[in-house]
């Protein structure tokens, strides 16, 4: 009791809170607002195995590098370890020190970044520059991947413009500041505006910028939903954050009685980027945008009824949207659709959820001086609502071809995921999302029912391959007595056992268990990541890093998938079926218009071209469902791509390998590369295949389809991907003043 303790003896905090504005600074000069407007953000603390936080901000995810070109100064950087800091949540929120900038791009950032960890089950990796590298370490091949990028820039003050974007070239998140005029200047009472002070704008671009490490094909602009689809996901997330601060929510609870439907600052998007603007408000709405534009499509169309779909779940309400839909073409009034259909599915949610409240409690909905008892309850259940659908739609994620998709399939996607970890929908979660999604026009061609049960992926279908002699010749080497799926599962299983599913302690580890190396090949610690290190805050820790190890292990995992489709088997052509793309030449006749065909492996020596394909991600999924169900899941995505030309004959020739028709040129650079590719889900317990979500890359009718956006193409959102681009720097400078309206404008 007496004796005296050192400072190392006291715990340290669980959470690292960071002062922020909870909207932006333009909420903190209404008074009605104002009293909200100072918000916390909690991170968990670095642990053990993390590299400490930096001066910057910078921490092994994100680096905030804070130079303003446009005024020739470099920002000190700000440390969130002074324990002058520490001991007040940060700096305060203030438009006039960059410091704060640094800090609030930091926190929102780290936030989001969670938030997809949460509910992806493994850490969040960014986009790898092209091509895998081998290194020799003390004379040891090892697969280590040398070109991923290990942290995502941030430069609060990186343009002197209107604009804020996320640089697929740079791997980078780019903020704009600008002088508000006209309009925009009087009514935001700023003389600059900060993008890199808005909550909405740095949760869109750091969601733009792991969708793209998760997906790197999605930035290409394949269909007329292919761009929407990233500006859309990248609104839902932010929006969904609003509610994450409960205090916040029960305050404009209380104002509009409880209700979602109308116009706050919960539903709407960067409230000061919009008014600068001239906007007259929020840059985007969840659904009050497309409400006026539904009610003027009836009013020129002649479509009786002003009733808006929304609120409209009739047949011809949702034939209307879909007509709206089908004649929307900017990209980011088409993405409203889809933000409109997921956040109608979270306010029924919410209204399902809260409608015993109200019940019991004897007051209306929308009625005026709610209990704050009641307020408070309402904002639990709009939180908790709220987390559960950006679950959801992150979860998705996974469950989408790693090409081509468009809206329909990625409502499949949202009801596969969830059926897969919450097989019991009792709280009818996915049935409001279908709902949702047909009342917002997004169909799903080949479904023949928006019911949950009819939207889910199917299983790969083994009964056609039941004749295929690959199946049978490897059936009587390999599993006598054993069936089709038998053969499949079992060639997988052979994969598994190379791959690393986990982190393993590896290197030369000598003891009485065990001399020499433990895991040959393999990745992970070894003796001298155990050395002690200085930290920051002055304790002696072992040099780990578990994200990295993670990044070594999916290139690990990567190269050996890849050797594994590339080399000759039993099932080649079994593979090729289910797949729907052309892993090897089997008898020279591999399609030349592939444009791929290399010498490689085996081929190197037998003078046969081989096709090439990409191993896009490897990634290991471990999840936990409310009910206590558990999934664990090896995704693996594989991409191919072929010569595309607009003119028929030129493509008939690339495909029938006569390219004195087109010239060498011509061969050389196609019009376009047309991708497939196909997603795998393999139940990591047991080893089974467990679907297939594919893009076939033979399928003429898709192909076709591309042909006629791309000649079509009237957004420039095409233009805007092609090769060394940025394509959100094109896509943010410029969006329609509303749904209906293909003029250009200002947005982010």
């Amino acid at each position: 009791m007496g004796s005296t303790s050192s400072s190392a003896n006291y715990p340290l905090p669980a959470m690292r809170r960071l002062r922020v504005y909870a909207f932006d600074p333009q909420a903190s000069v209404s008074l009605s607002t104002a009293v909200i407007n100072d918000a916390v953000i909690e991170l968990p603390l670095e642990k053990r195995w993390e590299t400490p936080l930096s001066k910057g901000p910078a921490n092994e995810y994100v680096e905030v590098i804070d130079v303003d070109p446009a005024s020739g100064l470099f920002y000190e950087p700000v440390n969130l370890n002074d324990p002058r800091l520490l001991a007040q949540d940060g700096l305060a929120p203030s438009e006039g020190r960059p410091q704060f900038h640094q800090q609030m791009v930091f926190a929102v950032a780290m936030r989001t970044i969670r938030a997809f960890e949460r509910a992806l089950g493994r850490p969040v990796l960014w986009a790898h520059d092209k091509g895998l590298k081998r290194n020799v370490i003390q004379g040891v091949a090892t697969e280590v991947e040398l070109n991923f990028t290990r942290t995502l820039r941030i430069y609060p003050h990186a343009i002197r413009e209107r604009n804020a974007y996320y640089s697929p070239e740079k791997r980078a998140l780019l903020f704009g500041y600008f002088r508000p005029d006209g309009v925009g200047a009087r009514a935001t009472d700023a003389s600059w505006v900060f993008t890199c002070l808005s909550q909405d704008i740095i949760a869109h671009e750091t969601t733009h910028a792991i969708l793209h490490g998760m997906q790197q094909r999605s930035i290409e602009s394949s269909n007329i939903d292919a761009l929407a689809f990233h500006e859309a996901f990248a609104d839902i997330i932010a929006l969904l954050q609003h509610f994450d601060a409960r205090d916040v929510v029960a305050h404009l609870l209380a104002r509009s009685g409880g209700s979602l439907r109308t116009s706050t600052l919960l539903t709407g998007l960067a409230a000061q980027f919009g008014t600068a603007t001239g906007k007259k408000g929020a840059l985007r709405h969840a659904l009050l945008d497309l409400l006026k534009v539904e009610a003027d499509f009836k009013e020129k169309s002649g479509v009786g009824g002003a009733s808006s779909i929304a609120r409209d779940a009739k047949a011809d309400a949702s034939s209307d949207a879909a007509a709206l839909l089908a004649g929307t073409k900017e990209v980011h009034a088409r993405g409203g659709f889809l933000v409109a259909a997921v956040f109608d599915a979270f306010v029924t949610i919410y209204e399902t959820r809260s409608a015993d409240l109200f019940r019991l409690s004897g007051f209306k909905r929308g009625a005026p001086d709610l209990p704050s008892t009641l307020v408070t309850r309402l904002a639990d259940e709009a939180s908790c609502a709220a987390e559960q659908v950006l679950r959801m739609c992150v979860r998705a994620l996974d469950y989408v071809p790693p090409v081509d998709m468009r809206f329909g399939e990625y409502l499949r996607a949202i009801i596969t995921a969830d059926t897969d970890l919450v097989p019991e929908d009792s709280l009818r979660y996915r049935v409001a999302v279908c709902e949702a999604f047909r009342k917002w026009g997004i169909r799903v061609p080949g479904c023949i029912s928006m019911a949950p049960d009819s939207l889910l992926w199917d299983a790969p279908n083994f009964d056609d391959l039941e004749a295929d002699h690959h199946v049978i010749d490897y059936l009587a080497k390999n599993l006598p007595g054993g069936t089709v799926e038998d053969a499949i599962n079992g060639s997988f299983c052979e994969l598994l056992g190379t791959l690393q599913l986990g982190v393993t302690f590896a290197g030369d580890v000598e003891s009485k268990f065990h001399k020499g190396k433990l895991t040959e090949g393999r990745v992970g610690f070894d003796k001298s990541d155990f050395k002690p290190n200085q930290r920051t805050d002055g304790r002696d820790e072992p040099a780990r890093n578990l994200r990295d190890l993670s990044m070594r292990i999916v290139a690990r995992n990567q190269r050996i998938i890849h050797e594994w489709f590339d080399a000759p088997t039993d099932l080649d052509g079994v593979w090729d079926g289910l797949l729907g793309l052309r892993l090897q030449n089997e008898g020279g006749n591999a399609p030349p218009a592939l444009g791929s065909l290399t010498f490689k492996g085996a081929a190197a020596s037998s003078g046969k071209r081989q096709p090439l394909f990409e191993v896009n991600s490897a990634r290991i999924s471990r999840r936990a469902g409310p009910d206590g169900n558990e999934l664990h899941l090896l995704i693996v995505q594989l991409t191919q791509r072929r010569r595309a030309y607009f003119d028929p004959k030129e493509q008939r020739a690339a495909d029938a390998g006569n390219y004195r028709e087109i010239g060498r040129e011509r061969k050389d650079k196609p019009d376009f590369w047309f991708r497939g590719g196909a997603t795998l889900h393999v139940d990591l317990r047991d080893g089974k295949l467990l679907r297939i979500i594919r893009k076939r890359i033979d399928d003429e009718d898709r192909l076709r389809t591309e042909v006629a956006f791309r000649i079509g193409d009237e957004t420039g959102t095409v233009a805007a991907m092609a090769y060394g681009s940025e394509p959100f720097a094109f896509v943010h400078a410029g969006e329609a003043d509303d749904v209906g309206d293909q003029g250009k404008g200002v947005t982010i």
